[in-house]
């Protein structure tokens, strides 16, 4: 296919036929388009979910921008197809194809696949099959691209390790510029292609499930915040996408140090971008793409220590224009009336704020280091600066919970609702959006059981049966399916294993799983038992830290006795400092020769 004319006429047929052919067709506005038959190294950046979805994840625009600036590289990009139009691709005996340069996916030097979902594992094989890649690593040969995967669940790349070549750990803005170097370097010398994996096991941060780590473990990668990886364009999507907006990164890691969360403690140390660099990107990143909102991205972006200046530079300079600010999370402790104006803007939307358990126990527990208090007074602040709308994060079934802490859900409700007619506000309207815990790698709670599905639906419907008096009208309680949650758990924490069991349920047709309405329970259930396993007693399996872990290959530089003393203070109902305030001697700038970059962040 050598332009869009030719495309159009092969596909047409196909493109016609199936629903929003919009995904399929690229040239969005912003989209890159190199000579492929020119450049040196041609990356694929493989999304495993639909296009909507895809295309918003701003580590694809990362390496979209940092692959397409170097003048012998090239990054295309794929998506997930829908079920017909992976229908259509075999009925009409045609491969999935790159979207900017419409080439088959097997023309590509490299694949990498987002690993963001573990729900998404057996979508990325079946995109292998559309592609005609062969779908377990062993069967490749040279002339096939390698399969490289990142992302917050190749910290357990156990599960899917026979059909990845490579998975990347940690930060990628570096390592994958050191790969394709190096691979350009291999391809002259006319190297097998066993010999290229092995040599690019050998870069720091790259994990080859076929040559062990010369080091014995395999050490993530830690990127600082560089100003030119930063992307100030990225391709416009032909129709509404989740994240319609122009995204800065002003922040990466967490200090809060949350004891279920995984993000928290992969991405340490934290990594503070200057206030006037954000600025700078977001007035580029506007005025480039012509969005009307941009975000401030981070894990808890009031953390930053100049939120505030930030917000009110970039409200001054785009005054008596239609550009608002979002924040994607708000942080109790650190959301003030100030703040609550700053943001507030032309925006009417919501603001959501994430307490994640409702009783103090259970947030010191999680070490959330939030008090009841600082809850009423950021949601109240929101009430003032004119928000109608809170969204609310809560997790049920968390390690040593009791009913009282779901209980204890529905009493912080009531009293926000009592304060706001203490101060004569309207009561907004809350929505809560309540999560089964899933034990994650690399988090104090890994080691935990997770509540089997019927007992999280007797604390739903425990607490549905709270509200039954009418109490609270303005509150409404959305779940997250529990089920859904224990196969997440079962995969995220799974070994070898997994690999038969993914495969066998990619053969019966599971695809997209990543979306609820597409999962075959019994499916999933069923093949489990036919490959040996038991989701039930996998998902309640409780290890302990002297165990030999299946992620235990990966190095985060987080000391494993640092893990366990913290799931011992949970046990005791101690907190630790978040480790803005004091270091919380997890190991990382110790082990990793590195530090916490802030921008002169002071805190109370």
């Amino acid at each position: 296919m050598t332009d869009l004319t030719e495309f159009l006429s092969e596909y047409s047929h196909i493109l016609y036929n199936c629903e929003r052919p919009s995904r399929y067709i690229g040239g969005e506005f912003l989209s890159i388009k190199k000579d492929f038959n020119t450049a040196d190294i041609k990356i694929l950046l493989a999304f495993p979910d639909k296009y909507e979805i895809g295309i918003s994840n701003f580590g694809h625009k990362i390496l979209y921008h940092i692959v397409n600036s170097k003048n012998n590289m090239l990054a295309d990009r794929i998506y997930a197809p829908e079920k017909d139009f992976c229908e259509l691709l075999a009925k009409y005996n045609k491969p999935l194809y790159s979207l900017d340069n419409k080439k088959p996916m097997a023309d590509f030097d490299f694949i990498g696949f987002a690993l963001q979902y573990e729900m998404s594992y057996t979508t990325i094989l079946k995109m292998l099959e559309m592609g005609n890649i062969p779908i377990l690593s062993s069967e490749r040969n040279l002339h096939h691209p390698i399969i490289i995967a990142g992302g917050p669940c190749a910290y357990n790349p156990n599960p899917i390790s026979n059909f990845i070549d490579l998975f990347l750990i940690g930060d990628g803005e570096e390592v994958t510029i050191e790969i394709t170097e190096k691979y350009s370097e291999l391809k002259k010398k006319n190297s097998t292609r066993d010999e290229i994996l092995e040599k690019l096991s050998e870069i720091e941060g790259v994990y080859s499930p076929v040559f062990s780590p010369k080091k014995g473990k395999v050490k993530k990668r830690i990127s600082n915040l560089q100003y030119e990886n930063h992307p100030t364009t990225s391709p416009i999507p032909h129709s509404q996408s989740v994240h319609d907006r122009a995204t800065v990164e002003i922040r990466r890691g967490c200090g809060r140090l949350c004891r279920f969360c995984q993000s928290a403690h992969t991405n340490l140390p934290i990594r503070e971008r200057a206030k006037d660099e954000i600025i700078s990107l977001a007035k580029e990143y506007i005025k480039n793409t012509g969005y009307d909102e941009y975000s401030l991205l981070s894990l808890s972006s009031n953390d930053h220590g100049k939120i505030e200046e930030i917000i009110e530079e970039l409200n001054e300079y785009f005054k008596n224009t239609d550009v608002s600010v979002s924040l994607p999370s708000q942080r109790a402790d650190r959301f003030s009336t100030k703040l609550g104006h700053l943001i507030h803007g032309a925006r009417k939307g919501s603001v959501t704020i994430a307490p994640e358990a409702g009783s103090q126990r259970m947030r010191d527990i999680i070490n959330k280091n939030l008090n009841e208090e600082q809850i009423i007074n950021a949601t109240l602040a929101s009430v003032e600066n004119g928000w109608d709308k809170i969204k609310f994060y809560f997790i049920i079934g968390l390690p040593f919970e009791e009913y009282s802490d779901l209980d204890g859900i529905i009493e912080l409700l009531s009293k926000i609702n009592q304060k706001c007619k203490e101060k004569g506000f309207r009561l907004p309207k809350i929505t809560c959006s309540i999560a089964t815990f899933v034990p994650k790698p690399f988090t104090p709670f890994a080691i935990c059981s997770q509540n089997l599905p019927n007992q999280v639906k007797e604390k739903i419907a425990y607490m549905r049966d709270k509200l039954k008096n009418g109490a609270l009208k303005n509150v409404k309680l959305n779940f997250h399916n529990p089920t859904v949650s224990q196969f997440e758990a079962f995969l995220t924490r799974g070994d070898e294993r997994l690999n038969n069991f993914i495969y066998t349920l990619y053969k019966k047709g599971s695809y997209l799983d990543s979306w609820e309405e597409n999962i075959d329970y019994d499916l999933y259930y069923a093949t489990a038992e036919e490959c040996g396993l038991d989701i039930d007693i996998e998902t309640i399996k409780e290890y302990s830290y002297k165990d030999n872990l299946p992620w235990d290959i990966i190095d985060t530089g987080i000391n494993k006795e640092w893990f366990e003393n913290e799931f011992n203070k949970a046990k005791a109902i101690q907190t630790t400092v978040p480790c803005e305030t004091r270091c919380s001697n997890c190991g990382v700038c110790t082990n990793f020769k590195t530090k916490k970059i802030l921008d002169k962040q002071e805190y109370n």
